[in-house]
């Protein structure tokens, strides 16, 4: 019986820089040059931007055995990143600015400003080709925000104070099982009533000035910006890297190409 051998099939892939030329090294090295002066001719074009971040840290006063779920301590916090862009607070920051010889429009310092939450915490990021102005700005924003809330904190006292009044005396009056409790028996109907509507004046007047903010959530302290020292975008030396490894993977298709097309040839 004849035995049949199977051909060999197997190919053996040399790329075409191992089997390149003189002349070829240097029309890569060629490309690669060319590659790295478009990287840098980019970064004059493209400043190099810096980002700078100042913290703003909330406490959350959580009491157990009740129903607040994480749903709405997250919300309770989301409301400090929200406030964070309260006209009152850009308008100070604006002002801090204009001190250090730096003016800005409220366009300007929202283009230039992102909020991240971090747990319990704010993180205010400034963008701008000057690491020094990017950390003032972190700065002056983070030190308006702390001081515009904690006027603010006050008045959500009040407003929690009140509606917590207010709920205990409509209690009393509906609920017959707390009618029973001293404090509702020390009042009439209409001392109840009076006190009611007291309480309706005080929340409809600090509603406006609490700016969302409750008595259980009162921002704590915030963190200065250092000034950062690595840029986050358009770096020269990380473009014209990426530049000459363009240039590289350019040549080399380019030669692989070559060969195809002679190899048909």
């Amino acid at each position: 019986m004849s035995i049949v051998q199977k051909p060999n099939t197997k190919i053996d892939f040399v790329p075409k820089i191992f089997r390149s030329k003189f002349c070829d090294w240097m029309g890569l090295t060629g490309l690669m040059l060319l590659g790295a002066i478009i990287g840098l001719l980019i970064s004059i074009f493209l400043p190099t931007i810096y980002e700078a971040r100042s913290k703003l840290t909330t406490n959350l006063e959580v009491v157990t055995g009740t129903n607040v779920s994480e749903i709405m301590v997250d919300a309770q916090v989301d409301i400090v990143g929200t406030l964070i862009f309260h006209p009152d607070v850009v308008e100070q920051t604006i002002k801090k600015l204009e001190t250090r010889g730096l003016t800005y429009t409220y366009s300007e310092l929202i283009h230039k400003t992102r909020i991240e939450r971090q747990l319990m915490s704010n993180i205010i990021k400034v963008r701008d080709h000057e690491p020094e102005k990017a950390a003032w700005i972190a700065t002056a924003w983070a030190e308006s925000a702390y001081e515009r809330l904690s006027e603010a904190y006050p008045h959500a006292l009040a407003l929690t104070e009140a509606k917590a009044s207010q709920m205990m005396l409509k209690s009393c009056l509906s609920d017959i099982e707390k009618q029973s409790l001293p404090f509702c028996q020390s009042l009439s109907v209409d001392e109840a009533q009076q006190i009611i509507s007291e309480t309706e004046i005080i929340i409809l007047r600090e509603s406006p000035l609490s700016l969302g903010l409750t008595g259980e959530l009162n921002v704590s302290q915030y963190q200065l910006a250092p000034v950062p020292e690595y840029p986050v975008a358009f770096h020269r030396p990380i473009l014209i890297l990426v530049g000459a490894l363009a240039g590289l993977v350019t040549a080399l298709v380019i030669g692989e190409i070559e060969m195809k097309e002679s190899e048909r040839e």
